[in-house]
């Protein structure tokens, strides 16, 4: 299945447009979630530290601002009166106010004995002199004794003064007498369940603090003491808790320390949560000698809920990508492989000899390189599809000319024969003659040295010159006749030679045509493969024929060279004839004289002699000229069975050439 993927164009193009999509989403999708994850960390440790930061800030502010108001209480002159003349119920409306505004639980007045004198919440006087002394609790007494011994505003831990009492810490304050010294200790109760109200964050939903981080539900801070018992609720530990719950050293070890920062935790739950821890700072701004230290928690899985949902997002935003470029991916794929295909099923035709493919065009104003590609192969087809047809044509033209060529050289090897069989009788001819002319001269030898039987033999030597005579006349026939056959040879050689013109242009017609065909072939780049080879047989084809038709006109012209020797020995022949006949014409009148001139017959058997002497070396020289015409007329029967032979390998090739063109479908 993988291997028929690989093979479609269309399924790598998707595949590659979703790895040019994927891997870098991938890569920036993790790296931004990863920077964004340790800056979102960072962000929400930093924020859970801020929080912590002004809770605290928020518990010093209100422990500052009651230690204040209950400092400036004891310093009135309202407070100094009512000790002095006992009017405790004439400050109860003074107390109430301060016990509704500043959110006192109480206000005891204790004199300079510690004896108390006054309770607001009871609204009670109590006798110096009572037993009621000995139940003032040991958190008074002792905040009682360091404001007397510190003659300055003091402040306990959190305690439950008596065993059922809710959880509370107390402010003292001296009171001066007019001469400045102390004579009484103004002490003011604060229930613990108002500092945690204050640093819950049911009491600033609206505030910045309670909004910083997700989470709110399950974040809390609180405050716990050096002896690690929660000094606040917890909504962990249930609202008992305080004082009673101590918290695991090993996980506040830090906070416990007085050491301010942030670290993941594991509650008693199980749960992991997210710290903030510092000091409150209470020794250092009211001089207490304890402190406290403010934790500040909340659940990691609820704090980190905006990184969870970073992820969730980047994680369907890459989904979605990817389906937008699984989308754009097959539409382009699409545009671009289809064309492709046709182009591949259009080039599969013609390589099987289809040349009336084409590639159909779906959009033909599409002007990229596909479009471009596709209009260049339609008109390349075309091109080449003409071109196909001109070289079909031009192959039966070529055909047609060689059977032309091959009846004219038939013809020409049949004249050729007829030729060299009339050339041997000639030869023949002359051989009869020259031994007739030698035994003519021998006769005249003999009519010189017997000058007595010439009478007797000058009817034999009449009748020999005759003979000679007739001979010569079919000397001249025969002559004649090879004159008329060389004459039609050379005019056929000279229509041979326009035709080997004809094939020769049709030759190079062909090596243009396979040319062409080469070019086209190399634009079409790998498909054109098919079309480089037709070409190039067709290149081969056309150069043996142009190698054929040079060896044609080459055995050509020593046919015209060797026809052009012959004529020149023909009428070379021809006068030698005409001597000959005339030298028997007067052989003959020396014959007839030769009867009534007896005296005479020295001279005219010398005579006789010469003439024959001149007639045999005529011979001689008629005996050679056709030899020359014998080895011509053969030299043109061996170069037109050469011909033949050229013709027929021209044939076969221009037979194989109509083949291989008549395979293809134009």
């Amino acid at each position: 299945m993988f291997r028929s993927i690989t093979k479609s164009i269309m399924a790598k193009l998707i595949i590659q447009f979703f790895l040019v999509g994927i891997i870098p989403l991938i890569g920036m999708g993790a790296l931004t979630y990863y920077l964004s994850k340790d800056a979102m960390k960072a962000e929400v440790f930093q924020n859970i530290a801020s929080i912590n930061t002004i809770k605290k800030v928020q518990v010093i502010e209100f422990v500052k601002d009651r230690m204040e108001n209950l400092t400036l209480l004891s310093r009135t002159q309202q407070i100094r009166d009512m000790i002095t003349n006992q009017t405790y119920q004439e400050m109860n409306p003074i107390f109430e106010y301060y016990m509704k505004v500043f959110g006192y639980s109480d206000i005891i007045l204790l004199n300079e004995s510690g004896q108390t004198l006054y309770s607001a919440a009871v609204k009670k006087e109590y006798d110096p002199f009572s037993e009621d002394l000995t139940k003032t609790t040991s958190a008074i007494k002792g905040l009682w004794d360091k404001v007397i011994s510190s003659e300055a505003p003091m402040m306990t831990d959190i305690v439950r003064y008596q065993k059922n009492a809710e959880p509370a810490f107390f402010m003292g304050a001296p009171v001066y007498a007019d001469t400045g010294e102390v004579f009484a200790v103004l002490i003011c109760q604060i229930n613990a369940a108002r500092i945690s109200s204050l640093i819950a964050d049911t009491a600033d939903k609206k505030t910045f603090a309670a909004n910083m981080i997700p989470g709110r539900s399950n974040r809390e801070t609180y405050i716990i003491g050096s002896d690690s018992l929660l000094r606040t609720k917890s909504a962990r530990s249930g609202n008992d808790a305080v004082l009673k719950e101590r918290m695991d050293p090993g996980t506040f070890s830090l906070a416990l320390a007085h050491i301010s920062g942030t670290e993941k935790n594991i509650d008693s739950q199980g749960e992991k949560i997210l710290s903030a821890y510092s000091l409150v700072g209470l020794q250092n701004t009211i001089k207490t000698d304890f402190d406290w230290t403010i934790v500040t928690i909340v659940n990691e899985k609820e704090a980190f809920a905006l990184l969870e949902k970073l992820k969730i997002n980047t994680f369907v935003g890459m989904g979605l990508f990817l389906i937008l470029v699984g989308i754009v991916g097959t539409f382009q794929s699409r545009m671009i492989a289809k064309p492709i295909n046709e182009l591949s099923y259009r080039i599969i035709q013609l390589n099987d000899g289809d040349f009336t493919a084409e590639v159909p065009l779906s959009d033909p104003t599409r002007n990229d390189e596909i479009g471009m590609l596709l209009r260049t192969f339609n008109d390349g087809s075309k091109k080449f599809r003409h071109q196909m047809k001109s070289l079909l044509d031009s192959t039966n033209l070529l055909i047609e000319s060689i059977t032309r060529i091959s009846t004219t050289a038939s013809q020409l090897a049949t004249s050729a024969s007829e030729t060299s069989s009339s050339i041997s009788e000639v030869t023949t001819t002359v051989e009869e003659v020259k031994q007739t002319s030698q035994i003519a001269s021998e006769k005249a030898e003999y009519v010189a040295q017997s000058s007595d039987s010439t009478a007797r033999i000058s009817n034999a030597g009449k009748l020999s010159t005759e003979n000679t005579m007739l001979g010569i006349e079919r000397i001249k026939d025969e002559m004649n006749a090879i004159a008329e056959s060389t004459v039609q040879l050379s005019a056929q050689t000279k229509s041979i030679e326009d035709i080997i013109n004809t094939v020769s242009d049709i030759a190079d017609q062909s090596n243009i045509l396979s040319v062409n065909a080469a070019i086209e072939a190399a634009k079409a780049g790998e498909h054109g493969k098919g079309f480089s080879v037709v070409a190039q047989e067709v290149k081969s084809l056309s150069t043996q024929s142009k190698e054929a038709t040079n060896q044609v006109r080459e055995i050509l012209n020593d046919i015209q060279k060797a026809t052009s020797t012959a004529v020149m020995a023909t009428e070379r022949g021809t006068k030698t004839v005409a001597q000959a006949i005339e030298l028997s014409e007067q052989a003959g009148d020396a014959i007839d004289r030769l009867s009534n001139r007896v005296t005479e017959s020295s001279e005219a058997a010398m005579q006789i002699t010469a003439s024959n002497q001149q007639q045999l070396s005529g011979m001689d020289q008629l005996s050679q000229a056709m030899e020359s015409i014998n080895d011509a007329t053969q030299q043109n029967l061996e170069g037109v069975k050469q011909l033949e032979d050229a013709i027929k390998s021209l044939e076969a090739m221009a037979q194989t050439l109509k083949a291989i063109t008549a395979s293809y479908k134009i």
